[in-house]
């Protein structure tokens, strides 16, 4: 009797000192020997994806990397909504969200529609959003042909609602939508050029050869510190 006593008594003495003894323990016990119940999936299942586009059909980019454009998502019994970025093609999806009814609505430098309750508690819901950007910046174009150390481009951003660019720049880039958080060092080669009217041609200098690069245009509206931004082009120079 006193070996039992004290083997009892030095198993719970490793049970308290090793905690993830006892958690391997119940999975164990739980989860081996028997099929029926087994948890497999430690995610929830309602869905919700699409775009961004303006009053054209026209993506509208966002910027993956911080939370300049934003899609919303505040579940019925919920007390903060579910933040999903919009990615630089105007993409947006969230996979995970807890099965419920919704109140979805998007913002950023945008004019944006009023919010609108969608039920996640059955199929995935594809649901674009139509706004109209403070600036309108279609992707830029190539002009001519790119050299081994430069390459040119044309843009052109349009004001709307009253809204008037302050700042407009060019992204030129190793790394695929390139924005003002973008670095340069290491492997990644980053150029950035300013320009002063909404519209025009612009070269940017200073390439490597060689090279896949990224371009993309943004601007700044007066009284924001927001930027709206173009989708992307790709060059490569040679």
């Amino acid at each position: 009797m006193k070996k039992v006593t004290t083997y009892i008594m030095n198993t719970v003495r490793t049970v308290l000192r090793y905690p993830a003894i006892l958690l391997i323990t119940i999975i164990m016990a739980s989860g081996f020997g028997c099929d029926d119940g087994r948890i497999t999936d430690w995610g929830h299942d309602g869905q919700i994806q699409g775009q961004i586009l303006d009053p054209s059909g026209n993506i509208v980019s966002g910027d993956i990397t911080n939370t300049t454009l934003t899609v919303f998502a505040l579940g019925e019994l919920d007390d903060l909504p579910m933040q999903i970025r919009v990615k630089g093609d105007g993409t947006y999806a969230n996979t995970h969200l807890y099965p419920q009814s919704y109140e979805v609505w998007i913002e950023g430098p945008v004019d944006a529609p009023d919010p609108v309750t969608i039920d996640l508690s059955g199929d995935p819901v594809v649901h674009n959003i139509t706004v109209t950007p403070f600036l309108t910046i279609p992707p830029p174009a190539l002009v001519g042909s790119p050299s081994t150390n430069e390459v040119t481009v044309s843009y052109q951003i349009t004001e709307n609602n009253g809204n008037v660019a302050e700042v407009r720049t060019v992204y030129v880039s190793t790394v695929s939508y390139p924005s003002s958080s973008t670095g340069s060092g290491g492997h990644f080669h980053t150029r950035q050029a300013n320009v002063d009217d909404n519209e025009g041609t612009v070269t940017v200098g200073d390439l490597e050869s060689d090279t896949r690069y990224f371009i993309r245009v943004a601007a700044r509206a007066a009284a924001t510190s927001e930027w709206n931004i173009s989708d992307q082009i790709v060059i490569e120079t040679p």
